[in-house]
């Protein structure tokens, strides 16, 4: 095993979407409990939760370019996040909806009208709301999560970003060996 090829990131990325999850279980918990607080409110509450579990995950996807590259920045970011599924029928990745999500909770509450162009491009290409004042049913949050998991299970999303590191940490790793290999070395 290269020595690059060990995630030691994942054990916390464990522990923090398994404590989102455990949060989104007790307002599911509290929802069945009180009759008024109704499916609204369930959406209110929990859209920032499942906003940082995006963020969680965009660190350690982001973590991860670097720890594999050595080197990591936007251009290689870019590029890796397009490595990987592509989400039938559209035309961009599982990875590069996470990202976008995750920039879509960290920017919705922001004065500027609108979000970066390429989250925006994105999204809209998700058929996602780009709008910062949307109805709480059209949330891109809720609707990304439809895409990635018909569920929402975070775990599922989370070993979904996993396999992706294992993917591209043998496709990096396997271009360092094939560079040894040639005498072409990085």
């Amino acid at each position: 095993m290269h020595y690059l090829q060990f995630d030691y990131r994942e054990k916390s990325l464990d522990m923090v979407i398994n404590g989102l999850k455990e949060a989104v279980d007790k307002l599911h918990d509290f929802n069945k409990k009180n009759p008024w607080y109704d499916g609204l409110f369930l959406l209110e509450d929990s859209e920032h939760i499942f906003g940082l579990a995006f963020v969680a995950f965009q660190n350690y996807i982001n973590a991860s370019i670097k720890d594999l590259t050595e080197q990591g920045g936007k251009e290689l970011q870019l590029r890796y996040y397009r490595h990987g599924e592509i989400l039938s029928p559209f035309s961009y990745t599982r990875i590069e909806l996470i990202i976008c999500l995750a920039n879509y909770i960290k920017h919705k509450e922001d004065d500027s009208g609108e979000f970066h162009r390429h989250t925006k491009n994105v999204l809209e290409h998700f058929n996602l709301n780009t709008d910062k004042q949307c109805d709480i049913t059209e949330s891109a949050v809720f609707r990304g999560l439809d895409l990635l998991d018909e569920n929402w299970d975070l775990n599922a999303i989370k070993n979904a970003v996993l396999a992706w590191r294992r993917s591209a940490a043998s496709q990096i790793l396997g271009g360092y060996a094939t560079q040894r290999e040639t005498g072409n070395e990085l």
